[in-house]
């Protein structure tokens, strides 16, 4: 049987994961049978819990990251982690589940994000972090955006790579109104470097933000489908 694994983004400061993983708790509630680690702990790394799993006997592992896209943290840091330990245990083996952005349920917060917004009229733009070094980021905003039902215009953005917003208006009816829905865990510094961006495209008066993920339930189905599936 797989040790399932919960990876998040975290920060340097240990403080910062704990609550992260506080709320990742109540919203799991009552399921809690996984291990949490943090992209950017220093002290519960994904190499460092694992491996210590790892020291305890598991060898089979599903990883399940808490991340949207498929940028440089899914596609590159978390493997490069597990390869790590994989060559301390070569009877070692392990999946990673898909990214939260490309699960049928993502669309359905997306939409629910808009009925929820007090406008019902405008356009939509539902943004992410972005990658250039990673078009598949990309790829998959595109198809969130391409799966909405909501009545109204959408379209992707970013801030960085081929979707990042100094290109949003050569695209858009700049005399509409706005509702930004960004893909992110929280809001926060994230959100905040996303506002600051369409602040120099976009006129602040046309924008409505809506909340982030922020561990919106929906966020749990997704989660639970992941561990369900190994």
């Amino acid at each position: 049987m797989a040790h399932d694994v919960i990876v998040m983004h975290g920060s340097k400061r240990e403080a910062r994961n704990a609550v992260l993983e506080e709320r990742l708790d109540a919203l799991m509630a009552p399921h809690g049978q996984y291990s949490v680690a943090f992209i950017e702990s220093t002290e519960r790394s994904v190499c460092q819990v694992v491996d210590g799993l790892a020291e305890e006997g598991a060898r089979n592992f599903n990883i399940i990251p808490v991340l949207f896209f498929s940028a440089s943290h899914y596609s590159r840091d978390i493997p490069e982690a597990l390869r790590h330990i994989e060559e301390k245990y070569e009877d070692m083996s392990w999946t990673l589940a898909p990214p939260m952005g490309t699960h049928p349920h993502m669309a359905r917060l997306v939409e629910r994000r808009v009925a929820e917004a007090p406008h019902s009229s405008g356009t939509v733009i539902v943004m992410a972090h972005g990658n250039a070094d990673h078009p598949e980021a990309d790829d998959e905003l595109e198809r969130l955006v391409s799966q909405l039902d909501i009545g109204l215009p959408a379209y992707p953005a970013a801030l960085y790579g081929a979707l990042a917003v100094d290109r949003l208006p050569g695209r858009l009816d700049m005399s509409d109104d706005f509702l930004i829905v960004p893909i992110a865990l929280e809001d926060g510094f994230l959100t905040g470097k996303m506002e600051e961006a369409l602040l120099e495209v976009l006129p602040e008066s046309a924008m409505t933000f809506a909340p982030s993920v922020n561990f919106d339930p929906i966020l749990k189905e997704i989660i639970m489908d992941h561990l369900e599936k190994h």
